[in-house]
């Protein structure tokens, strides 16, 4: 723990100069390459160490202490009975121009109606521009995830999928465009590694794994067109081929795999929004139609658990949906659940210890402030922790061994961000009764 009167650390330093220049902890995170996680928890070290109680004063301490240069003036300790100087004009004006462009950003990001399904505004891909910070890392000190490596390629609205011991993110979108980039995660030594391009570059996709390859249906390409090739990447020899093509183009779908057959839940056809489910048998090496959803929707998340695939949440083109509905494989036919608490889209869904997590959504037209975990006995959801509020779109969520991993998505800006909720197991002995 850190101590008043304690010695600042050279990161602590760097941040602290930062912090005087008026940028938020997501910019400072952005130019250091560490989590705005990781820069609130040294800024709470710096208020403890200097007895500050807001980043003014705190920035006002390293003015005195010569941290900071003064534009048009010299660095001097002031003498101790004299008041602390007021904040320089162009700082003043920094500081308010930055309290205006926030203010600014909440009334542009207010959730509002948005054009109805089928319209020719109304598409999937959103104008991804950075924007003054609105979401926020969640303020609990004692949050149940953790920040491990980061993703070299920030991008949202990818791929993400664990094969042979490796954690796989593909495609989606990035600062520069839709990127065919492919990054290998390794959970053990916590290092990510470059492996082959996926030949097609595309974004809105999801991926499923079967034995040692994986599947990529779709997407949509730089100008927003819906794919309809299936691209197969082999793990073992980093090669990619292609399959039999969806029988329709789709990108925001939602994917699964139960059984050795994928399932491709609705999404965007380039007109609008559908209900279709799709399935694919890599045996035969052909793709049918089963029964539709009963409601059209992309940007859902899909994920088997038992002999069931659950398909949960989405965007109808007016709204962040709640829906949750099972697919029974065995009998072609759909089951209500339990609704989420509330509506997302661009979520992931991962199944762990026989319950569903729901991790991310909001922003479109809802506010995120915690995921959700899905009971199936009780057939009921409960709050779980997040590591970003307000909202977080497109990560990849994908689960190793024990652990969910949350990659990459986007909150404002395009994200890098690696989070991990690790489930720890306690067994308790069980003695023979005399």
């Amino acid at each position: 723990m850190s101590e008043y009167g304690e010695s600042l650390t050279e990161r602590e330093k760097e941040i602290l100069q930062l912090v005087a220049t008026g940028i938020t902890n997501r910019e400072i995170a952005h130019q250091l390459f560490i989590s705005a996680n990781t820069v609130k928890v040294h800024l709470r070290n710096v208020y403890t160490k200097l007895g500050a109680e807001s980043r003014t004063e705190a920035t006002m301490i390293a003015v005195r202490e010569g941290w900071v240069a003064v534009e048009g003036g010299e660095s001097a300790e002031a003498p101790t009975a004299a008041p602390e100087p007021p904040l320089p004009w162009p700082k003043r004006i920094a500081m308010l121009t930055a309290l205006l462009l926030v203010v600014g950003g909440i009334v542009v990001t207010w959730p509002r109606a948005r054009p109805q399904a089928g319209a020719e505004s109304d598409f999937p891909l959103d104008p991804l521009e950075p924007r003054p910070a609105t979401a926020q890392t969640a303020s609990d000190v004692e949050s149940p995830w953790h920040e491990l490596a980061q993703m070299p390629t920030r991008r949202a609205n990818l791929a993400l999928v664990t094969i042979e011991g490796l954690i796989l993110a593909i495609g989606g979108e990035t600062p520069e465009g839709v990127t065919a980039a492919v990054e290998a995660y390794d959970p053990k030594d916590d290092l990510w590694t470059r492996r082959s391009d996926k030949p097609t570059a595309v974004t809105y996709i999801s991926a499923a794994a079967m034995g040692s390859e994986v599947h990529v249906p779709g997407g949509c390409n730089a100008e927003g067109a819906p794919m309809q090739m299936v691209e197969v990447y082999d793990a073992r020899a980093d090669s990619w081929r292609e399959v039999r093509p969806l029988p329709e183009p789709r990108c925001a779908y939602a994917l699964a795999m139960l059984d050795e057959r994928l399932y491709l839940f609705g999404g965007w056809n380039g007109e609008r929004y559908v209900d279709t489910v799709y399935i694919y048998d890599r045996q035969t090496d052909v793709w049918a139609e089963a029964a539709p959803m009963d409601t059209a929707r992309g940007f859902a998340a899909a994920s088997p658990l038992g002999d069931r695939i659950y398909v949960v949440g989405g965007y109808n083109g007016e709204r962040e949906l709640t829906t949750c509905a099972a697919y029974n494989p065995a009998t072609g036919t759909w089951e209500a659940c339990k609704s989420l608490t509330v509506g997302r889209s661009g979520l992931g869904l991962a199944a762990l210890s026989g319950q569903l997590y729901a991790i991310g959504g909001g922003g479109r037209t809802s506010y995120l402030g915690f995921n959700e975990r899905y009971n199936p006995a009780a057939d009921a959801w409960n709050d779980v922790a997040t590591p970003l509020v307000g909202e977080w779109r497109g990560p990849g969520v994908t689960t190793f061994e024990n652990t969910i991993y949350a990659i990459g998505g986007w909150s404002e800006d395009y994200l890098s961000l690696n989070q991990a909720l690790t489930l720890y197991y306690i067994f308790i002995p069980v003695t023979a009764q005399q």
